[in-house]
């Protein structure tokens, strides 16, 4: 890792534990919003919160999850295109959370209804058969969570809940999200996920050119 506490991707996709994630980004939170999503052009949870507003249309009223929310990035735009949607918030990092816990709606109201601190490499306590619609930016992705734990955060979308999360494209050929995503569907627990490719960063980042695959699909077992 850098010797620095400022934010690095590289650092990011070095990761391999549950361990080494709370660490790194309870180093950074206090920096991450200014040192990595500004600095960035970081428009990965725009495209993923168009997404979702484009797929569940004017539904007035959806209790959502943003899994791996980070510092907020994604669930501050969702509130803003979608005030009357209640947002939770679910991340492995503490630090993160807490960053996350001060982000307001311009009607003054706290961006999340709630925030979970767990560890989605293992079963998931937080809920089951209980979201309308799960969401996620920037956590499927190098060195944090692959396919299968995809699969196991689906549970906590109702049956018929829509799942709209966004996964790193390299990632998605690497570790075999769609070997993972066959084996779900035969199965019938969801539907054949629909795969948009989109940019992770605007022009301004010299990551300029990395891809996400935003997959939506729905939760069908019970």
């Amino acid at each position: 890792m850098s010797a620095d506490d400022h934010f690095n991707l590289e650092d990011a996709y070095a990761v391999s534990t549950p361990e080494e994630n709370k660490a790194l980004y309870a180093r950074w939170a206090a920096t991450y919003d200014a040192e990595f999503v500004t600095a960035n052009d970081y428009v990965y949870p725009i495209r993923v919160a168009e997404k979702a507003v484009e797929v569940l249309g004017q539904s007035p009223t959806l209790e959502v999850v943003d899994v791996g929310c980070g510092t907020g990035a994604l669930g501050s735009l969702l509130s803003e295109l979608r005030p009357t949607w209640e947002i939770d918030g679910v991340d492995i990092s503490l630090q993160m959370l807490a960053v996350a816990g001060t982000k307001v709606r311009s009607d003054g109201k706290p961006v999340y209804r709630d925030l979970l601190d767990a560890d989605l490499t293992k079963p998931i306590q937080f809920a089951k058969n209980h979201f309308d619609l799960i969401v996620s930016s920037g956590v499927f992705t190098h060195g944090h969570l692959a396919g299968r734990d995809l699969l196991a955060v689906s549970s906590a979308a109702r049956v018929g809940g829509t799942i709209v999360v966004g996964i790193n494209k390299q990632h998605y050929d690497n570790v075999g999200f769609a070997g993972h995503f066959a084996e779900a569907v035969s199965e019938g627990q969801i539907s054949e996920p629909e795969l948009t490719e989109v940019d992770i960063y605007g022009p301004k980042s010299p990551h300029f050119g990395d891809k996400g695959l935003i997959a939506v699909f729905t939760r069908l077992d019970n």
